[in-house]
């Protein structure tokens, strides 16, 4: 996994030196008629014991159809960190351990996708605060989680993001962005509460 990370990594450090080093003149944050891309790096927790944490990392970009609102896309990598939970026998009341067959993998890779709006009520030519939503998807080739709440996970969730954040100008084109983020991933019995956040570096067109 961190072989893959690093590649992954170096891959967005290159895309934003080279978006950076574009020419373009200097905008507002959250101004009309802006595009932007981020390359993003997330790490979250979660409420359920099936899952230690998760990373994540990709891309987002958006449009401002007015000023301090905008549209877009994400779309991310997810490595799961997953625990091989005890379960109890629905008669006997016995402890045993899941079996390490039927696709359990300590460390899953995930991708996924979502949609996102979010509206700037403070915007400025230095900085801006944001609060936003989306809905999307996430497809595994294993399952996530393994096991919860006495049953397996899906190999396709759901997913609804809710942020708030805050981008500040570093140049004409390009900003810091952090945003926490709350991710429900999954809507039955076996979904999970992730907790955590992301930051990534934006360059506005």
């Amino acid at each position: 996994m961190n072989a893959q990370f690093k590649k992954i990594w170096v891959l967005l450090l290159a895309l934003c030196i080279g978006f950076a080093a574009l020419p373009g003149k200097s905008h507002a944050v959250g101004e009309a008629g802006t595009f932007h891309v981020t390359p993003e790096f997330g790490v979250y927790g979660t409420g359920q014991k099936a899952v230690n944490s998760i990373l994540t990392f990709g891309l987002s970009g958006g449009y401002f159809v007015m000023d301090g609102l905008s549209i877009g896309v994400e779309a991310l990598a997810y490595s799961f960190d997953v625990r091989q939970i005890d379960r109890r026998g629905p008669v006997t009341n016995f402890i045993y351990t899941v079996a390490s067959d039927n696709g359990y993998s300590n460390n899953p890779w995930a991708f996924g996708a979502n949609a996102l709006i979010r509206y700037y009520p403070i915007h400025t030519d230095k900085a801006a605060f944001f609060i936003g939503t989306g809905l999307g998807g996430l497809f595994s080739s294993e399952r996530i989680p393994y096991w919860e709440n006495g049953s397996h996970g899906q190999y396709s969730n759901l997913t609804v993001p809710v942020d708030i954040g805050f981008s500040v100008n570093l140049s004409q084109n390009v900003a810091f962005e952090l945003a926490g983020r709350y991710q429900r991933i999954g809507f039955t019995n076996q979904g999970l509460d992730a907790w955590g956040g992301h930051g990534g570096i934006r360059i506005t067109f």
